[in-house]
């Protein structure tokens, strides 16, 4: 009787993960359809999985102008960079106040707690990022704002404080240096939290269009997700007077908004496998751990 109810559950697992992938995969193959789909055909029949006629006006609308790889370089650029630095930082800062050993390290963590709980607002975060770093118009202004999240410090806090004290200790009494440590035991036994802070800053760099609104000038310096905010507008403004091209060719609205989606998450999609297998137990250990 057990094993008949033991594999009934498991049956009843397989359809609802089933139905899950079916849920969550659907969607995404309909946008990659209606990306490729003609707009009057959308216009006259809705989204459809087997559209009357297929079309590449979206595609050809993004990828008209040779600004749009600029912005695909300038975003690679930001989140390859502004990764690897906020890694660092954070790393680095986790490491110090995770150390029962570092004097003040209670009033460091607090420092970096307030921003959790306390926002100054708008208008000084942009006059400190304007007139004392002087970073308008320039890239760094689309990195040094984002480069340390206190949540992610926590969480990489946490998971160092999970490594057995004896490994640090150890190291200690042969002479190695903190710094040593960290480098060589500490960093390498963090592949996981590591792998899940550097999906979580890439993502936010990549998809971030915010920073740029506000304090990028230079179309030569859009990225990729401002680039397509751009688009996006331009698009809005066409339609709003009226028809797209010659003849009856309707401005691709719906499907170049579908076009969009694809375009940005593309890299996204392309590394998130090299990191899935550390993600889960990075973010619970980090959670839970401390």
């Amino acid at each position: 009787m057990s094993n008949h109810n033991g594999r009934a559950a498991q049956i009843l697992f397989h359809v609802i993960f089933l139905a899950f992938c079916l849920f969550t995969t659907i969607p995404f193959i309909l946008t990659i359809i209606v990306s490729i789909t003609n707009e009057n055909s959308i216009v006259k029949n809705g989204y459809r999985f087997i559209p009357d006629r297929f079309s590449l006006d979206a595609y050809r609308l993004i990828f008209s102008s040779s600004e749009i790889y600029n912005a695909y370089t300038i975003s690679i650029a930001v989140t390859v960079l502004g990764t690897l630095l906020s890694l660092l930082i954070t790393s680095m800062l986790a490491y110090a106040i995770a150390v029962q050993k570092v004097k003040y390290r209670n009033v460091i963590a607090l420092l970096v707690f307030i921003p959790m709980i306390f926002n100054a607002g708008l208008v000084p975060w942009y006059i400190f990022i304007t007139k004392y770093l002087h970073l308008k118009d320039s890239i760094f202004a689309l990195i040094l704002p984002m480069l340390v999240s206190p949540f992610n410090v926590f969480l990489v806090r946490n998971y160092f404080k999970s490594l057995p004290p004896a490994l640090m200790e150890s190291a200690e009494i042969e002479g190695a240096s903190p710094l040593y440590i960290f480098r060589k035991i500490i960093f390498p036994l963090s592949a996981p939290i590591i792998a899940t802070i550097a999906l979580f800053y890439a993502l936010a760099y990549w998809n971030d269009w915010n920073l740029a609104l506000w304090l990028i000038d230079s179309r030569e310096l859009y990225p990729l997700q401002f680039m397509l905010f751009k688009i996006q507008s331009m698009i809005n403004y066409m339609s709003s007077g009226g028809n797209y091209g010659v003849g009856s060719s309707t401005l691709p609205s719906d499907s170049a908004q579908m076009a969009m989606v694809l375009v940005t998450i593309g890299p996204i999609v392309l590394v998130y496998p090299f990191v899935q297998k550390y993600f889960i137990k990075g973010i619970m250990i980090g959670a839970v751990k401390g």
